[in-house]
């Protein structure tokens, strides 16, 4: 029997995720994850955990709910754990888009936002990326009357920029209540923009509005699976009801509250790699390449003209970066991590030798 004929018919043509590649004694810049360890705080209370492992984890995630409630005034009731934030993108498009209605995306950007609509089975409407920046105007113009659902990703991935307040409130001014507007905030940490958005503000004003944040960044925990949404209660009842029940495990539900309380000890490692993202960006500007003001933690680089597969030099060098093309550029564009001092120097040397 050919089993691929008994395959869902949209899902035949899905192309496999492709992960940054992790070779040992490179330095790996290309999958956004903090070059850090977890706290020994973290390392700790997971360990500690793990005398428990033979015990289904608490379903709901209450205690890391509780705390997470508690650090940003809302109640338990706004609040959903999710296994990664990828996790929650699907439940939200699985709960929430109808399959004769669409969903709006800015491209090149997270890949799962596109990966989920076809998982679904609904149409995903990507919208080129003008500048580097998400085209909030031509985003809200291709709102119809079958738009269910607007991803904003803020800051973007890959292309490290962000939108504005200003930005973002003329996008929402008008647009139908009853389309749900999921703003992934998975950098929010390592931005340092005055007229960045305050999204929790403006979902007390719009209940349709939801807020995606992350442990895997500036909490150094990618490994374990933790993001979160802040929502209405009705949304956040909505996602309860179709997640699996022990969605979260131990490991992240102790490792994401152990996290929370030594999240002032972890500023220190923000505002280091705020400050070497700057570093890196200069030289790339120097050597003549397209490199956008980073609100991330990581850079955008655009070849323009140059033919350079600035992956595989960089690779020959021992520094691995991420080819843009899975993400949706049509360009020569990268996205380069930015990692420990020495990782970045080593980065900075290549790309001087690469293109100097």
């Amino acid at each position: 029997m050919d089993i691929e004929k008994l395959v869902k018919r949209h899902l035949r043509d899905i192309m496999i995720y492709e992960p940054g590649i992790d070779e040992d004694g490179h330095a790996k810049l290309s999958s956004n994850e903090n070059p850090m360890a977890p706290h020994p705080h973290v390392v700790e209370a997971v360990t500690n955990m793990l005398k428990d492992a033979n015990r289904y984890p608490p379903s709901g995630s209450p205690d890391l709910v509780a705390a997470l409630a508690g650090k940003y005034g809302v109640t338990p009731q706004e609040i959903m754990v999710g296994n990664g934030t990828n996790e929650i993108i699907d439940l939200l498009v699985r709960a929430f888009v109808h399959e004769d209605e669409n969903v709006i995306y800015p491209v090149p950007s997270f890949i799962v936002y596109g990966l989920v609509c076809k998982q679904c089975d609904v149409s995903g409407v990507g919208i080129d990326c003008k500048a580097y920046r998400l085209d909030m105007p031509a985003m809200r113009a291709a709102v119809n009357d079958k738009t269910r659902m607007v991803f904003i990703c803020n800051p973007n991935n890959p292309t490290s920029t962000y939108t504005t307040a200003s930005e973002l409130d003329a996008f929402l001014d008008g647009l139908p209540e009853d389309i749900l507007v999921v703003i992934d905030e998975a950098y929010y940490d390592y931005v340092d923009a005055n007229d960045y958005p305050d999204s929790l503000a403006l979902g007390k004003h719009r209940n349709t509005i939801i807020v995606l944040r992350t442990f895997s960044k500036f909490y150094s925990l990618a490994a374990v699976r933790i993001g979160y949404a802040i929502a209405d209660p009705a949304v956040i009842k909505t996602l309860h009801q179709i997640r699996q029940p022990f969605n979260v495990n131990r490991v992240a539900q102790a490792a994401g509250l152990a996290a929370l309380e030594v999240a002032d000890e972890l500023r220190p490692m923000a505002r280091e790699t705020i400050e070497e993202r700057g570093r890196v960006r200069e030289v790339m500007l120097s050597l003549g390449l397209g490199c956008p003001v980073s609100q991330a933690n990581f850079v955008f680089v655009d070849l323009g003209d140059r033919t350079t597969d600035l992956f595989q030099e960089m690779y020959d060098r021992g520094v691995v970066v991420r080819r843009m093309g899975q993400f949706g550029s049509s360009r020569n564009t990268y996205r380069i991590t930015i990692g420990t001092v020495e990782e970045n120097n080593r980065l900075i040397a290549a790309a001087r030798a690469i293109l100097g």
